[in-house]
């Protein structure tokens, strides 16, 4: 089997994790015999010294011809595989790769191709009013030039309007499982509250998160028995608002293993917050890092979380509603009847990425 990844407009975009990994995946697999990711020049590095893949130089769009630059782009694709003889294109979705898609399709047609494509939603559509409309019709005119969907359970159902070709699920996961053992608090030692993530984008609406510590800093004064801590990259406000909050320590952004070496030190409860207007569909990576590290969770009751703790089978999720007082109530409360690390995850070697790769991406493939 041969496997060429589309990543254009996509690799080293927030969130865009499963472009980064599936082909690093797909290298080591016994039955791919070769892999190559067509993405611009400037991506060239990682993808030969990074995921050790075949490299496909794209077109960079120019101001005024990003159209022209797409239908080349797909052209090219197009004459590749079929001269290569790959079995699947593998195209991470972003909306300026829709014309894309058409050109290559059209190119297989003429060249007669034999590759499937697979067009592989990894967000839910955020998008608002008539862009949202424009978005879904746009994708629906794409899923005629498209062999299968695939995405995480939500992802494709909010980008199009009615599915028309077979849809796929290609779950989230973890990339690697962290180092060590989990560490039981000494007594005497507060409970953690931890929040992973950006406060940076506006549709986060991560005001919130700051209103939620302002209400358990209302109700419990500076606390002994837990202490809030936030690994994630914020605005100069956002930053100055944590810190100048006692119950808070302020890690800004986190390599992977020094997050998980904090984790590990410091354990107690995960919060997995999602807000209703924007993310109302979407799961969470964090779920899986807090299930490994056996923490409690608190959850947005929104129907994206709850449909992942049901895949996940995540028993004792906490859910709370959209409301600051809520969410603190909801907080004290797990830290304060915190009975020490959950039981290890049974099923934490099926959401590693590559179990995840080789259960659902090769099946797909094949």
């Amino acid at each position: 089997m041969k496997v060429l990844y589309v990543t254009a407009n996509v690799l080293g975009d927030a969130g865009a994790n499963a472009a980064e990994i599936f082909p690093r995946l797909a290298i080591l697999t016994p039955g791919i015999k070769k892999v190559m990711v067509a993405d611009y020049g400037k991506n060239r590095g990682y993808i030969q010294d990074k995921q050790f893949c075949d490299f496909l130089r794209l077109r960079k769009p120019r101001w005024g011809r990003r159209l022209y630059a797409a239908f080349r782009n797909g052209l090219r694709i197009a004459k590749i595989s079929t001269d290569d003889a790959f079995n699947v294109i593998h195209v991470f979705y972003r909306q300026e790769n829709v014309p894309l898609v058409v050109s290559l399709r059209i190119g297989l047609f003429l060249l007669r191709g034999k590759s499937t494509i697979i067009v592989d939603h990894r967000s839910v559509n955020l998008a608002r009013g008539y862009r949202a409309f424009f978005k879904k019709l746009v994708n629906l005119v794409m899923q005629l030039f498209t062999h299968r969907l695939a995405g995480n359970p939500w992802a494709v159902e909010t980008n199009h309007f009615c599915i028309f070709k077979p849809k796929h699920i290609i779950d989230l996961g973890y990339d690697n499982l962290p180092e060590g053992d989990a560490v039981e608090l000494d007594q005497g030692q507060p409970v953690s509250i931890w929040f992973i993530g950006s406060l940076k984008p506006k549709n986060r609406k991560s005001e919130f998160l700051l209103e939620v510590f302002d209400h358990i800093n209302a109700k419990t004064g500076t606390s002994e028995r837990f202490h809030i801590r936030v690994a994630g990259p914020a605005k100069f406000a956002q930053r100055q608002a944590l810190r100048v909050n006692k119950n808070v320590t302020y890690y800004g952004r986190l390599p992977r293993a020094r997050l998980y070496e904090l984790l590990r030190a410091h354990p107690g409860v995960g919060m997995a917050f999602m807000n209703r207007e924007f993310h109302s569909y979407a799961p969470s990576l964090k779920f899986c890092e807090y299930a490994i590290m056996r923490y409690s969770i608190v959850a947005s009751d929104t129907l994206g979380l709850r449909t992942q703790a049901v895949r996940m089978n995540l028993d004792g999720v906490i859910f709370a509603e959209e409301d600051a007082e809520d969410w603190a109530d909801a907080l004290i409360s797990a830290a304060l009847g915190w009975q020490g690390l959950a039981p290890p995850w049974e099923d934490a070697a099926l959401w590693s990425y590559e179990n995840i790769f080789q259960r659902q991406v090769v099946g797909l493939y094949e």
